[in-house]
């Protein structure tokens, strides 16, 4: 489930970090600008696949949980992912490339407080459309002014997103690793930290899943701990590359984010000595493997990255206490071999 809300006067920069989740499988998203106007939506985001030349028609809900009736617009309206930034852009206009194709069921309606209303939006792709579309639903009251700024839409309303896959011939499915990489490359405690950088190189929707798995070397047959990629089954535009995130933190000790009064973070080492197995101590291997579905099979995509856990703080420690140790040793052994040579020279002088 993700939520999503529009504070009074919201910026683009914002909008974008908020719609970002409507790309993700989140089951129903909200929106919500005061106590009296609240919006639920469901399934989001609005996924299908559609037949060229035919009418396809997709439901979704809309529920108004504010306390009092609503009487709704929707509008569709474009937006723009930037790979370099990991940020999504919403529009005020309509995209033109499916203006006169799309319709629906009721463009304005009315909820009643904590009731349901079942929209229906019509496709009806012309033959020769393209393979893939992507837009958002903006639902908002029928009285609320128009956006006059870009990066607006989100204020006291509530953005749909929509995928749609054309389903014709010369449709291509690709996924590609652009990168993958532990964000250092030596830890001191775990959690390690991990980048994937995913491409899709086809021309409609994929949902990449999978399991990146920590090992020793890259060729052992059982992991040592399986960490699951993109569990939120978020969806990759075409043409364009998306950045998922994973960490790998079981082990002993550990770093934990402790939040802090000011509500920042900070890092706490832990130590459960019922997990004093899991010590991580040496060279490991990150093994990605990601697949997705090209309209016939599951297809895997194949990364790998080297990193070390070493407890350098700890293992310098250790070295400074044995050399203090050897130094105090070694020192009393001088001493005590001083002490037995003067009294031997002294017996020796004594009988002379």
């Amino acid at each position: 489930m993700s939520r999503i809300k529009s504070p009074f006067g919201i910026k683009a920069a914002l909008v974008a970090t908020l719609v970002f989740a409507g790309l993700t499988n989140g089951g129903t998203a909200y929106a919500a600008e005061d106590s009296d106007f609240s919006l639920q939506v469901t399934p989001s985001p609005l996924v299908t696949n559609v037949k060229p030349g035919q009418t396809n028609e997709v439901e979704f809900k809309v529920r108004n949980a504010g306390s009092q009736a609503e009487t709704l617009k929707i509008v569709p309206r474009s937006f723009r992912f930037n790979s370099s930034n990991q940020q999504l852009q919403l529009d005020d206009t309509t995209p033109p490339d499916i203006a006169q194709w799309i319709a629906f069921s009721e463009p304005t309606f009315t909820v009643q407080p904590g009731q349901w209303y079942t929209q229906k939006l019509k496709l009806s792709p012309p033959k020769d459309a393209g393979f893939s579309y992507s837009f958002a639903l903006v639902i908002s009251r029928k009285d609320a002014p128009e956006a006059t700024e870009a990066g607006r839409l989100l204020k006291g309303s509530l953005a749909l997103f929509t995928l749609v896959n054309v389903d014709r011939p010369g449709a291509v499915r690709k996924l590609e690793v652009s990168n993958f990489s532990s964000t250092k490359k030596l830890y001191e405690f775990l959690p390690a930290s991990f980048k994937i950088r995913l491409k899709n190189s086809g021309n409609t929707l994929v949902q990449p899943y999978g399991n990146i798995y920590i090992q020793r070397n890259s060729n052992d047959t059982t992991p040592i701990s399986t960490i699951p990629v993109n569990d939120k089954k978020s969806y990759i535009l075409p043409g364009t590359e998306r950045v998922l995130e994973s960490s790998w933190g079981a082990g002993f000790p550990k770093y934990d984010a402790e939040i802090q009064p000011d509500g920042g973070q900070k890092q706490k080492l832990s130590s459960n000595w019922a997990t004093a197995d899991t010590f991580r101590f040496g060279r490991y291997t990150a093994k990605l493997v990601a697949a997705y579905n090209d309209g016939q099979r599951d297809v895997p995509v194949v990364s790998e990255v080297s990193f070390w856990v070493v407890p350098w703080k700890a293992i310098f420690g250790l070295i400074i206490t044995a050399a203090a140790l050897w130094y105090l040793i070694n020192l009393r052994i001088k001493r005590k071999t001083e002490k037995a040579v003067k009294k031997a020279l002294s017996e020796h002088n004594k009988v002379a």
